[in-house]
């Protein structure tokens, strides 16, 4: 058996200081433009230079073009002769919002040039320090571990560097540092990985493992301790090694952290869409929407960066009408995909990636080659038909009283029970609204009536059957509530999840050895009853620490050599 080790990243990093930060600097090179520093990662390119003993003739120095970007933070003075700035460098950091951090990570040049002795000064909002700390960095990645609680600003003065003749070069500044578990730390790890091929549900990626921890910053009741300083969306990163490999098993957010017993603690985290599952989506009512724009509105409410969503360019220009009413941007990702035949999945990744059941040979199990599997074979469920409802929602023409209540001073948002349009409202102001809701401003508290017009929806249900052999028993299967679905696709939606249930097999393997086998992954498989099978895999259960052995199970058919 392959050896393997896992390492989970505990990233200890503020995650809004870096965008809400506005950087100055006392001196630095004309082409240095500072929103580099806010940039996620930052690629250094090894470029020549005057510096003393600096330009390697060795293939590993670039010339500088004329035109520069992406270069992070280079001073203008140089170092001299013992590395000490004439000038002291000063960067200052200022925020509209307060933060709190456990220290800074600093990333200079991985040519092995770096600052080597700085001092850091954290300042509240009304000016006064609360931190004033020297540190010695001795690696070109260095942590300048000291935890600040809400701090408004920070002064960093840059002194001398490990090397004679030396610009600084700063290509990263992280709020805060990156713990690592692995080897004997690291005491138990389980990472749970899904996808549904029908997309009834948008599954959620989960990790369990259970870390021992030598110093008391993960202490839970630690007054000075890091618990205090978790934030929302804390990022985990799980890493497998197997031999000489590295594979990046995603990124997941803390979710849940308890003292097992002293110095032991177990964490929980999921993916992504576990976490846009927290939060509501407002819906609303859709006409020929490209489907790439209404997922693009589902995750900028979420929160979610376009660098942490991708969609197969196949999926992008298709058309979507129908409403969505008021749900977890979860629920709402769920009814977009569903409609148009796609999955979501975070497996491996630090995205959300949204794309069509692939049917491309990735791999093969086979059986053989793992004596300690075993293997279970079960038909998939016998549905001989499929009802899909389609909704065509027009407008009505009934003036209705939709709300009449009394509201309290400011904003007040109100939740409709139906689809409404063309609204009016006494007593307050309309500050917003769509099909679902309204958010109405009142100066005084006071009864407010909310007029408008219900929409109308024309159901169509449509069916597709297989023909009954002799003996069965009929088996209907009804999607009614997804109201994106109109009548223009709701018989190649019933036709497509017709055909997912007929001659399939749900497979579940024991013990296999996790190596190219991935969810969502179309793969082949050696049955051990001389069948040869190949379908989409859709959960792994992988024992991290236990030699990335994971059960596994399928969704195949059994198809020719």
């Amino acid at each position: 058996m392959s050896k393997t080790r896992t390492q989970i990243t505990f990233g200890l990093v503020d995650v809004t200081a870096k965008s809400d930060s506005q950087l100055s600097v006392s001196d630095k090179q004309d082409f240095v433009n500072l929103n580099d520093l806010k940039e996620e990662k930052l690629e250094e390119i090894l470029y020549g230079t005057l510096e003393k003993n600096q330009f390697a003739l060795d293939g590993s120095r670039k010339l500088m073009p004329e035109e520069l970007s992406g270069m992070g933070w280079w001073s203008n003075e140089m170092s001299d002769e013992n590395g000490n700035f004439i000038t002291p460098l000063v960067m200052e950091m200022d925020f509209t919002s307060v933060h709190s951090s456990l220290g800074l990570t600093f990333v200079f040049s991985k040519a092995d040039d770096y600052c080597n002795k700085l001092n850091i000064k954290y300042y509240d909002t009304n000016g006064d320090m609360i931190s004033n700390v020297n540190f010695f960095p001795n690696s070109y990645k260095f942590v300048c571990n000291n935890i600040v609680e809400n701090y408004a600003k920070i002064v960093i003065t840059f002194y001398s560097t490990n090397n004679p003749y030396r610009y600084i070069k700063l290509y990263q500044i992280l709020y805060g540092a990156e713990k690592i578990f692995e080897g004997e730390n690291l005491m138990s790890g389980s990472l749970i990985e899904e996808v549904d091929l029908l997309s009834s549900e948008v599954t959620i990626n989960t990790l369990d493992f259970t870390v021992y921890s030598e110093d008391d910053d993960f202490n839970i009741i630690n007054p000075k301790g890091i618990f205090k300083l978790l934030q929302e969306k804390q990022k985990l990163k799980v890493t497998e090694f197997i031999k000489d490999e590295e594979i990046d098993m995603g990124t997941l957010y803390l979710s849940e952290w308890k003292n097992k017993e002293y110095k032991t603690m177990q964490f929980k985290a999921q993916d992504l869409i576990g976490v846009i599952d927290s939060t509501d989506f407002n819906g609303g009512m859709y006409t020929n929407v490209l489907f790439g724009n209404l997922i693009g509105e589902i995750m900028q409410s979420a929160g979610v960066g376009e660098d942490n969503y991708e969609i197969e360019e196949c999926l992008k220009n298709i058309k979507i009408t129908g409403y969505i009413p008021i749900c977890s941007h979860r629920a709402a990702l769920q009814k977009a995909i569903f409609t148009v035949g796609a999955i979501a999945d975070c497996s491996r990744s630090d995205k959300i990636r949204i794309y069509t059941i692939p049917n491309e040979l990735k791999s093969t199990i086979y059986m053989e080659n793992k004596s300690d599997s075993s293997q279970e074979v079960l038909q998939n469920e016998l549905v001989t038909g499929v009802e899909v409802t389609s909704h065509n929602y027009v407008e009505g023409t009934k003036l209705e009283e939709l709300v009449k209540q009394e509201l309290d001073v400011g904003n007040n948002k109100i939740i409709f029970n139906d689809p409404v349009h063309n609204i009016s409202c006494t007593g307050g102001t309309i500050i917003e609204y769509n099909c679902n809701y309204a958010i109405i401003n009142c100066s005084t508290a006071t009864e407010v009536t909310i007029n408008g017009y219900k929409y109308v929806d024309n159901q169509i249900i449509y069916k597709a059957e297989k023909e009954l052999s002799s003996g069965e028993k009929e088996n209907i299967l009804k999607v009614k509530n997804v109201c994106l679905i109109n009548k223009s696709i709701a018989t190649s939606i019933a036709n497509r999840i017709l055909n997912y249930y007929q001659g399939t097999y749900k497979i579940s393997l024991e013990n296999i050895l996790t190596s190219s086998e991935k969810v969502g992954n179309y793969t082949g498989l050696e049955s051990t009853y001389e069948q040869k099978l190949a379908g989409n895999i859709i959960k792994q259960d992988i024992d991290l620490t236990g030699g990335f052995i994971s059960k596994t199970e399928m969704i195949a058919e059994v198809v020719s050599e």
